[in-house]
């Protein structure tokens, strides 16, 4: 029963009657007996050094990261508590407090008397903006509440949202002062929907009023109960997270033996912490693989080993270009569905993998990508190195979603101008928010040569890399290719030596400049540019290597740009590497270190 909220004198609130924003739940039956001062537990089973006990005389902050994670803690909670003594749980949700009336325990306790309902009104915040928590708790005094009951609130954020600097203090010393006057814990629990990263923040900060803080949360098929400070047998605990497994026996969690430490979190103890499972094609033909290490001969079978992993090594193969798919949709259902404390690394054992399909890996989940330069040696010192990380990076639970940023246009080769620049800017806009770098040289033709012979002595072999022409210059785009690359691949593109086709090169690798270069190639196909793909589709492939380069034209000693090259449509500054072709030194391979 409810009554409107009456006052006796200007900006004084009355406590005689029922408020209208605190409804009690009561049974004609009445309170049953007070409980004593037993240590209450946190709900989950199996937690070392006195982890598992709820602090008292200090004001306890529980946040539920996620739905599947308050359904099983917070009423798990509740019976603890009442284990311990009578309880007093205030809510905001009366759907979610007929919830709980579901559960025998529960029900069984509220019939008793010992567990006392109230049920919150959006109305209280202005109560408490007003007053604090003063009025609050006068009225669940009046209504039941006694000093042996454990107070939970629950969700505090409805209480605390929009509260200004004063008003927060103003609470925080209430919430301490009534905090130490109870021998009970005193409990704010925090739900769904809520964003833990603005919420914890917070919590740490206001430390009288959050003294102690513990976050559960989903980790793939297990769940992990994050502790920001903590009290323990052994002495305050910091920013140390376990891992916990639900007890299909009793519905309830129980720690696995698992623990993390530090705001990134670094492995502390596993049971499978120096367990490592690789494909054997990863160390096929190395001498001294370790005799523990678990060899599996497919993707299939490194899946089924590692299903029920928690902090081991998965070691795969890269294998060749054409491999790509099913490994990288291996390691985003790895790392979907294991802990984050589960490393996964892949190893280039056939060719080399192309930079934008090492960050892609990386982005599903992959802990490292170890190139095929290093050796073995090298390799277990790194699995070694690596033996306490947790994977930090958030993964998209879609697969085509997470990895279509990362993919290039399924076109290759020549592109008529106005699908050049088409394509091109796309992939820049799918790629711009992840970081990728990739390429754009512009080749100025020798006034000797044709440009269909330039062209058809360019051959590409991946997707995403483009070449087009306009009157005076051939364009050549390499995806995710970074400047110190763009030598080697320009030399592997074309049939024959760049200085027998150009005279110079302008290399442009930033976004920006990419954007300017295609912007001038869009001016000049207002002017109109020829479209060679009916010649070049049909012409022979033995013709680019008939070219050959006349012996009495020297190369230009200095760039040679287009005409119509003004400073509105060229991109100026450190990033436009202009080069006569003549000086380029033929590059070597270079080798690459341990992502």
């Amino acid at each position: 029963m409810s009554t409107a909220l009456s006052s006796t004198r200007k900006g004084t609130p009355s406590l005689g009657g029922a408020r209208a924003w605190l409804r009690r739940l009561r049974l004609a039956s009445g309170q049953g007996p007070d409980g004593d001062a037993t240590a209450t537990q946190i709900g989950i089973e199996g937690l070392p050094d006195g982890v598992g006990q709820l602090p008292v005389h200090v004001p306890v902050s529980l946040v539920a990261a996620d739905a599947p994670s308050a359904a099983l803690w917070f009423p798990a909670l509740l019976e603890d508590a009442l284990a311990a003594g009578p309880v007093g749980l205030a809510a905001s949700d009366a759907s979610w407090v007929d919830g709980l009336l579901h559960r025998p325990p529960l029900r069984a306790a509220y019939h008793a008397g010992r567990l006392q309902l109230w049920v919150l009104s959006p109305g209280l915040q202005a109560e408490v903006r007003r007053h604090g928590l003063l009025s609050l708790m006068q009225e669940l005094e009046r209504t039941g509440l006694s000093d042996a009951h454990a107070l939970f609130v629950c969700d505090a954020q409805g209480l605390l949202a929009g509260l200004s600097v004063t008003e927060l203090a103003r609470v925080t010393r209430q919430l301490s002062t009534l905090c130490r006057e109870r021998a009970r814990p005193v409990v704010l629990g925090f739900f769904p929907p809520l964003e833990p990263e603005v919420l914890l923040p917070a919590l740490r900060n206001l430390c009288q009023m959050s003294m102690h803080i513990a976050t559960l949360r989903t980790d793939a098929d297990r769940w992990s109960l994050g502790l920001e400070r903590w009290n323990t047998d052994a002495g305050a605990l910091f920013q140390t997270a376990f891992g916990l497994l639900r007890n299909e026996a009793s519905g309830r969690l129980a720690a696995d033996g698992t623990r993390t430490r530090g705001a990134v979190r670094e492995l502390v103890e596993a049971a499978d912490q120096s367990e490592v499972i690789a494909t054997r094609a990863s160390v096929e033909g190395q001498r001294g693989v370790p005799g523990h290490w678990r060899i599996v001969e497919s993707l299939a079978d490194m899946e089924i080993a590692a299903a029920a992993s928690v902090a081991a090594t998965v070691l795969l193969d890269a294998g060749q270009a054409s491999d790509f798919e099913p490994r990288a949709r291996l390691v985003h259902h790895l790392r979907l569905s294991r802990p984050l404390t589960l490393k996964i690394v892949v190893r280039e054992n056939l060719g080399k993998l192309r930079t934008h399909s090492e960050q892609a890996l990386l982005q599903l989940g992959a802990s490292a990508v170890v190139y095929k330069e290093v050796g073995f040696s090298r390799l277990l010192q790194l699995l070694q190195d690596i033996n306490a990380q947790s994977h930090s990076r958030k993964v998209h639970p879609d697969y085509e979603q997470a990895l279509d940023s990362f993919m290039p246009a399924r076109e290759r080769g020549y592109q008529p101008p106005a699908h050049f620049c088409a394509l091109v800017r796309s992939m820049l806009d799918r790629t711009q928010a992840i970081g990728l770098s990739h390429s754009l040289v512009r080749l100025n033709v020798l006034a000797q040569i044709p440009h269909l012979d330039a062209l058809r002595a360019c051959h590409t072999a991946r997707d995403g890399d483009l070449f087009t022409a306009d009157h005076e210059s051939v364009y050549v785009f390499l995806f995710a290719c970074r400047e110190p690359d763009v030598g080697l691949a320009l030399h592997r593109l074309f049939a024959l030596p760049l200085a027998q086709l150009f005279s110079s090169e302008a290399i442009d690798c930033s976004d920006t400049g990419i954007r300017a270069m295609t912007g001038h190639l869009q001016e000049a196909l207002r002017k109109g540019l020829p479209d060679y793909s009916a010649l070049l589709d049909h012409a022979p492939a033995a013709a680019a290597v008939a070219i050959t380069a006349p012996t009495s034209a020297p190369p230009s000693s200095s760039p040679t740009l287009p005409a119509d090259t003004g400073g509105a449509h060229v991109a100026v500054g450190p990033s436009v590497q202009h080069r006569p072709i003549a000086r380029r030194a033929v590059p070597r391979p270079s080798t690459r270190s341990i992502a």
